[in-house]
């Protein structure tokens, strides 16, 4: 799956530091970047 400019990310549910985010619910209607690494960062 990709996800490409312009597209709706999947929403997800994800602990943190500062709890729970439901990733759609915590952006609301801001932007987002999402980004990754590799697994050996």
């Amino acid at each position: 799956m990709s996800i490409h400019l312009g597209d709706t990310a999947p929403d997800f549910v994800q602990q943190s530091t500062e709890g729970e985010i439901r990733f759609h619910e915590w952006l609301g209607d801001s932007w987002g970047i999402l980004f990754s690494h590799p697994a050996d960062f």
